[in-house]
């Protein structure tokens, strides 16, 4: 597992971000993920896109934006009017698909654990 430091340098658009801030979320993911030896060698890279995911997300609710999933359309403060953008949006869909690290770590998880394939 990658230290905040090391977790910079692979990703310095978070270099303003508190150590112990991106600590917490390395061992949120770390948590999150199990140290299963299907990971193979990805682990620690798909360690540290999951944690980017969770910053991204981290940040996005801490500046009021919960609905990471489906674009606002129209939005009214009177008799809360809501529309998104996106005319099917399923609520169980995997937000890992919101950040673009998300979908990084997808493709990772997917390389291992996928299972065996018939040929």
């Amino acid at each position: 597992m990658a230290s905040a430091a090391e977790f910079k340098v692979r990703f310095p658009e978070f270099a303003d971000v508190l150590d112990a801030r991106v600590q917490l979320f390395l061992d949120d993911a770390a948590l999150l993920m199990s140290s299963s030896p299907k990971w193979l060698d990805y682990y620690d890279v798909a360690h540290a896109y999951y944690t980017a995911h969770l910053l991204v997300v981290g940040t996005n609710t801490e500046s009021g934006d919960s609905g990471t999933l489906a674009p606002i359309k129209h939005q009214e403060v009177d008799d809360v009017v809501i529309k998104n953008a996106v005319s099917d949006v399923n609520p169980k869909s995997d937000d890992l698909y919101s950040t673009s690290y998300g979908k990084r770590y997808i493709s990772y998880r997917r390389k291992c654990f996928i299972g065996l394939l018939g040929v």
